[in-house]
């Protein structure tokens, strides 16, 4: 098992010069505090790093800085999130030779409260699924608008999930998938959820945690360093939503 950090984004949103997962949490990048998590994990073999080529040099130092003698490796981020994800399964499969049915979990290197209950939870999803995500019930209302200006509709609440990571499948599948897809719609796909939906594949959804925000904007920092701070007092417990107290059995999402 393998776990696949998506870290080849510029942070064009956050603003500044430095990609946020090379921002300071607590004196150490968040890219750090995201790769212990599942380092910390008994099952996890091997952490695949994707970066963007302009910052390779900074994520070796930051390797060979918190983990010269852990399997920790780096490869080349592509332009988009998709194109990330395949060329660390490319590494994966070509650079330590992971068989077909190794079990990814890929994740945001910018959501560094990611717990180990959620690693679980997704590793024992694969098998009874081809691929799920950690999610956590939408408490907003929610407004559907094709030109940004008037809503046409509200969907219902209830049915409505948050996405988050990790994204987890099977190595061999992610490969299958990815090339019957035609340029098009890989494209239009915004994680590894929506490249597997349009082949038609049902998502099941894994309890997600209230703190496994993602950094976009200045003030997720903050709200980070708040996260951390409680954790350091108290240990990292977990946040899962009530509503994934006793998830029903076969939850999954499929529109088909």
């Amino acid at each position: 098992m393998i776990a696949a950090i998506v870290a080849g984004g510029i942070g064009s949103r956050m603003g500044g010069d430095v990609p946020k997962q090379f921002l300071m949490l607590r004196n150490r990048p968040i890219l750090v505090h995201t790769a212990e998590q599942f380092l910390q994990h008994p099952s996890i073999e091997a952490v695949i790093i994707g970066i963007t080529p302009d910052w390779y040099e900074t994520a070796e130092n930051i390797r060979q800085q918190y983990w010269p003698h852990r399997p920790v490796y780096l490869t080349n981020g592509g332009q988009n999130r998709s194109e990330t994800i395949v060329n660390i399964i490319d590494f994966a499969a070509k650079q330590l030779s992971c068989a077909d049915d190794t079990i990814v979990l890929s994740h945001d290197a910018v959501r560094p409260f990611v717990t180990s209950q959620m690693i679980q939870d997704s590793i024992e999803a694969m098998s009874r699924y081809e691929i799920c995500t950690a999610a956590i019930p939408e408490t907003d209302t929610v407004a559907y608008s094709e030109d940004g200006q008037c809503a046409a509709h509200f969907p219902e609440r209830k049915y409505l999930y948050r996405i988050q990571t990790p994204q987890t499948f099977r190595l061999g599948t992610f490969q299958r998938v990815y090339s019957t897809l035609t340029p098009q719609q890989k494209a239009a796909a915004t994680d590894v959820c929506s490249l597997f939906r349009q082949q038609g594949y049902p998502v099941a959804l894994i309890p997600g945690d209230t703190r496994n925000i993602k950094v976009t904007f200045p003030d997720d920092l903050i709200v980070l360093e708040g996260f951390a701070l409680q954790t350091s007092q108290q240990g990292l417990t977990s946040c899962r939503p009530q509503a994934f107290e006793k998830p029903a059995k076969n939850f999954s999402f499929d529109d088909s």
